[in-house]
């Protein structure tokens, strides 16, 4: 049998190395990420998916948002809009406050974790547009997400979102092997042509700091569409996917 606690108290002290140490997470923040394709495409569909007009002084809510990398593209692409940024870790948030100093009072960024509902005592008010990216995905141990989902409904207004950017799980061992290859076969090719033939997928990896994000299970997607209806979302959908990686959410009516 698993010794749980050990399993718990080892991924602690991973977690304390990486995602709560300054250093890390600074010198993570300047490297250029090999997968920087798919996640452009998955953040510019997120923007996307937000109903509202771009003059809109609408107000969003970025969860897991790590240094707001999410969120600051929204403010950028939407003059009016405020955002607050959610996040577990002092030490990204300290680096999101650093990054968007730019952006003034547009931009607050508080700590919470997504872990129990006591996130909820973080963020004060309600939100046109909750939005995430690759960051619900961890939570998975008593099916966590599908509470965060009912969460984040009540912290929606009428006429809003929730749109999440994220990892799912395939149906089937060999169909994970099909995306995998399909995935780093176009990220190869995209790294060559940026780097005009210097540099290829598996030497982008190597440059890579560790990628340790702890607990990591994903998902299966019609399940999470499934939850999102069953929160109270409306037109749920996948709106766009690419192998494991889509981009999700539902409108509140």
């Amino acid at each position: 049998m698993a010794d749980t606690n050990s399993d718990r108290s080892t991924a602690a002290t991973s977690l304390q190395a990486t995602w709560g140490d300054k250093k890390f997470i600074e010198d993570w923040a300047t490297k250029t990420s090999w997968q920087a394709p798919i996640r452009d495409a998955q953040v510019a569909m997120v923007l996307r998916m937000i109903p509202h007009p771009i003059e809109a002084p609408i107000r969003v809510l970025d969860i897991g948002a790590g240094y707001g990398a999410l969120a600051s593209g929204v403010l950028h692409d939407r003059p009016n809009a405020t955002a607050v940024c959610l996040d577990a870790s002092a030490a990204m948030l300290q680096l999101g406050a650093d990054k968007n100093a730019g952006l003034k009072d547009r931009i607050r960024f508080v700590q919470g974790s997504l872990e129990t509902p006591d996130w909820l005592k973080s963020v004060d008010g309600t939100f046109d547009a909750v939005i995430s990216t690759r960051a619900l995905h961890h939570f998975t141990e008593n099916q966590r997400r599908r509470y965060i989902f009912k969460e984040v409904y009540d912290l929606v207004r009428a006429g809003g979102c929730f749109i999440n950017g994220d990892n799912v799980r395939a149906a089937t061992k060999s169909l994970t092997e099909r995306y995998r290859s399909a995935r780093d076969g176009y990220l190869d090719r995209m790294i060559r042509q940026a780097s005009g033939g210097k540099t290829n997928l598996a030497e982008a990896k190597a440059a890579s700091p560790s990628t340790y994000h702890g607990p990591h299970n994903n998902g299966h997607l019609e399940e999470e569409l499934g939850w999102l209806r069953e929160a109270g979302f409306q037109d749920v959908d996948c709106f766009w996917k690419f192998t494991n990686m889509v981009v999700y959410g539902g409108f509140k009516p």
